[in-house]
């Protein structure tokens, strides 16, 4: 039993003794930590922080300045996932382990102001390079298929990779790719009364509207803020499905199916709001105009998404 438990510790089996803290400056500086003087290289300096139920201190100080900054401790990341993967057990064994504490990746600096630090800033992150991946919770489609009229539709997921790279001072490149499904419309539902193999069965009618893109945008960041601009293209496709779902077998039959692809240049538009060290919460607009393969090739249509994402850095 105890060692079942012990196998359930999250902070105690994942996490390292010690944590990296990236410590950005607004100016060129020096910093006492740990009895050393680590100088800042493109106005930030990378501190190795042992973890324990200890606030992180250390001295910034310029030319002219002196500031003493002191960085509580916080529950690691891995501490409160054992709520979620091992019922609560693994607190138990973590509860008094130093691994259980963590300290923020990023912290903002001012020596020119008296008092504290920022988790969020205007960073000078030029060269560094995010893996970012994004759940749509939210998707609303408008597309005008050919011979269709206008069909709109709301649905969820699926998902979306790209890498976020730091060309300049709070600004980055984002090139990614997602794949998103706009919801199922039930337009008709009929029951009918067969014989043999079809007694008993419905007919439905359903719609769906899916899109793939790929995305090109400049982003600028603002604190914990970013917005940006760019171009997409994108695979629109709209489904028309009418077909017999037997209470017998349960298994649906088509009728008729009907599939509509259209490629299509337009824009995107994304911003975030970052909480947390990883997390973004943000909307993204994709407004296309031009339709490659359609004999009709302009046509406004559009895609809007409420993205939940994470990003993780892979260079610094």
């Amino acid at each position: 039993m105890t060692v079942s438990i012990l196998l359930t510790s999250c902070a105690t089996i994942v996490n390292q003794p010690y944590k990296y803290v990236t410590v950005h400056t607004t100016e060129s500086s020096s910093i006492i930590f740990d009895n050393d003087t680590i100088k800042t290289l493109d106005n930030k300096a990378h501190l190795k922080v042992k973890r324990q139920r200890k606030p992180l201190e250390f001295i910034v100080f310029t030319d002219s300045l002196t500031k003493p900054v002191t960085v509580d401790e916080e529950n690691s990341i891995m501490y409160w996932a054992n709520l979620y993967l091992f019922y609560g057990l693994g607190m138990l064994v973590d509860m008094k382990n130093p691994k259980r504490w963590s300290y923020p990746d990023k912290v903002w600096i001012n020596p020119g102001e008296k008092y504290g630090y920022s988790r969020f800033g205007q960073a000078n992150n030029k060269g560094e390079l995010y893996l970012h991946l994004s759940v749509p919770l939210i998707n609303r489609f408008l597309m005008k298929p050919k011979n269709e009229g206008t069909k709109s539709g709301i649905g969820v997921g699926i998902a979306s990779i790209g890498l976020d790279y730091y060309h300049s001072k709070n600004q980055f490149i984002h090139f990614g790719f997602s794949t998103l499904w706009g919801g199922t419309k039930f337009s008709n539902y009929d029951s009918i009364i067969g014989t043999g193999w079809f007694s008993d069965c419905n007919i439905r009618v359903r719609e769906s509207m899916s899109s793939d893109y790929f995305s090109l945008s400049n982003n600028h960041k603002l604190g914990q803020f970013s917005v940006g601009y760019g171009l997409s293209f994108a695979q629109n496709r709209w489904l028309y499905r009418e077909f017999i779902r037997t209470i017998f077998f349960g298994l649906p039959a088509d009728i008729e199916r009907i599939e509509k692809k259209e490629y299509a240049l337009g824009f995107v538009f994304p911003a975030y709001f970052q909480f947390g060290e990883y997390f973004n919460l943000g909307l993204v607009y994709r407004p296309t105009f031009f339709r490659v393969n359609a004999t009709n090739k302009f046509a406004y249509e559009h895609l809007i998404s409420l993205d939940f994402a994470w990003k993780i850095r892979l260079k610094k």
